[in-house]
């Protein structure tokens, strides 16, 4: 981890004096700035009362485009509140995956079923994540619509990764300023000025880390992938991929792997050096996607039945290669395929043979779920699929 440098004496208005002139700041302004709105996000009554000082700080930083410097001394701040420690004691190495929001092209949720996928194809993968903060459907929504308690104690998540390999698990029982701030993203004042806030999304990408875990892939919607991966190196972080995804154009991006058009990609590896390359679908045999086959359905409940459709075997659009796509990347980092084309094949097989929607099911289970609820989302589109997946539901 970055150690911050020793604290300048400085205060809050200071600091925003300085972003207002478009001025750099050091690891140490950016750590206490943060720390003070991370404070006042926790213990405020009205997230609301927060968005003007936010705007000021984040909103800077967005408009000068953040440093290295200035995100390693957000992340310190942002590790300092992290109130548990996980312990999985697993002899393979564990990957965490999501992304930082902010796409310009809303699509069905990607990360939550391709780490699924991941773990049933050999990976050992897990998610934290929020309710929706701009997305149409965040990876807390999509998990707790498929039955997963997202909620579990630390107890239950360390036994889902021992028993079954993946968890995925709510952020905010972690950091403390993190519900705050999801309520604060409901306020239609805050969406206003979102695009403003880039930073502090850059800041979770560099920075979120319930599990204390060391290796990760990663999507910005922004052309950060090797910024974040330069944090991330400096951090400790053992390998990790991070993303900007394109579609035909570079007017559609989206914070994970695309099977749309092409994808940048920064690899931080295991020397702690990052590589910057561009990957096409085409590279893996791929045939580009259609944007209106990934588009989000319009609802939450849409949402989960195309993905549940996915896992089922049942999609054999562009939806299904977009996730497959990205459960490749996780298995790459998790070291249980040698290449992206590996893993989509390991990843398309586990879908294919029931693996996939058996470990969704596990998943439910183990973590005191609610398989019933699983049960129904049986309707008359999915019913041969249910049917033929017999004792799996």
């Amino acid at each position: 981890m970055i150690h911050s440098n020793p604290q300048t004496k400085t205060d809050l208005s200071e600091i925003i004096a300085q972003l207002s002139a478009g001025k750099n700041l050091c690891s140490s302004q950016t750590e206490f700035a943060t720390k003070v709105i991370f404070d006042c996000l926790a213990s405020s009554q009205s997230p609301t009362n927060m968005l003007p000082l936010m705007v000021a700080f984040f909103g800077g930083l967005t408009i000068k485009k953040p440093t290295v410097d200035e995100l390693a001394g957000m992340v310190e701040a942002m590790d300092k509140t992290r109130s548990s420690t996980f312990r999985f004691n697993s002899s393979k190495p564990i990957v965490t995956a999501g992304g930082t929001g902010g796409d310009t092209f809303q699509t069905i949720n990607v990360t939550t079923p391709a780490l699924i996928i991941a773990a049933a194809a050999g990976a050992h993968a897990i998610k934290s994540g929020s309710k929706s903060f701009s997305s149409k459907a965040g990876c807390i929504d999509l998990a707790q619509d498929l039955g997963i308690n997202v909620y579990a104690t630390q107890q239950i998540v360390e036994e889902c990764m021992r028993s079954i390999k993946t968890s995925v698990w709510a952020s905010e029982g972690v950091y403390p300023w993190m519900k705050p701030l999801i309520e604060l993203a409901t306020d239609e004042s805050a969406y206003a000025v979102m695009p403003m806030l880039y930073s502090l999304r850059l800041m979770i990408a560099a920075g979120l880390n319930p599990f204390g875990l060391k290796r990760q892939v990663r999507g910005v919607s922004q052309p950060y992938t090797e910024t974040i991966a330069t944090v991330l190196s400096k951090n400790g972080y053992e390998r990790v991929l991070v993303v900007l995804g394109y579609g035909a154009n570079e007017d559609i991006r989206i914070d994970e792997f695309s099977n749309l058009g092409r994808n940048v990609v920064s690899e931080v590896k295991p020397n702690g050096s990052v590589t910057t390359f561009c990957f096409y679908p085409e590279d893996i045999g791929l045939q580009r996607g259609d944007a209106k086959e990934v588009v989000y359905p319009g609802s939450h409940a849409l949402n989960t039945q195309a993905i549940l459709k996915v896992l089922l075997g049942k999609d054999q659009s562009t939806r299904r290669d977009l996730i497959l796509l990205n459960a490749a990347a996780i298995l790459y980092i998790a070291e249980a395929a040698s290449n992206f084309k590996d893993g989509y094949e390991l990843a398309k097989q586990a879908v294919d043979d029931g693996a996939a929607i058996e470990k969704l099911k596990q998943l439910v289970a183990l973590s005191g779920g609610c398989p019933e609820h699983l049960r129904s989302l049986y309707n008359k589109d999915l019913g041969d699929i249910f049917s033929k997946a017999g004792s799996l539901l």
